[in-house]
């Protein structure tokens, strides 16, 4: 949730199951969710990411409004290459529409 009480829904994939090779189809577009507008256009969808948050993935809101986003990738052990997701060590900060 988010300061001004909109819900951010963010990261996952919408094939397979987490983990394990399995997970598929990353959902890069983020949605915001607003209670206060009319029914039928409550959910915003946000600009994309640039990388897909697959696995163990973690947000964390951050005092001026931006999420940082991290998250591991869906192997059994750390891959950076030959692989659909590759591990990707870096962090994502997002910044919410309605904010700026």
């Amino acid at each position: 949730m988010l300061p001004n009480g909109e819900v951010l829904i963010i990261n996952c994939g919408t094939a397979g199951i987490a983990g394990w090779e399995i997970g598929s189809e990353p959902v890069l577009n983020p949605v915001l969710y607003r209670l206060d507008i009319v029914i039928g256009s409550r959910f915003e969808v946000q600009n994309p990411s640039t990388v897909p948050q697959m696995y163990h993935s973690t947000t964390l809101l951050l005092r001026h409004g931006r999420v940082l986003i991290g998250s591991s990738n869906p192997h059994k052990y750390y891959r950076f290459i030959n692989v659909l997701y590759p591990i990707d060590l870096s962090l994502e900060a997002f910044h919410p529409s309605s904010f700026f």
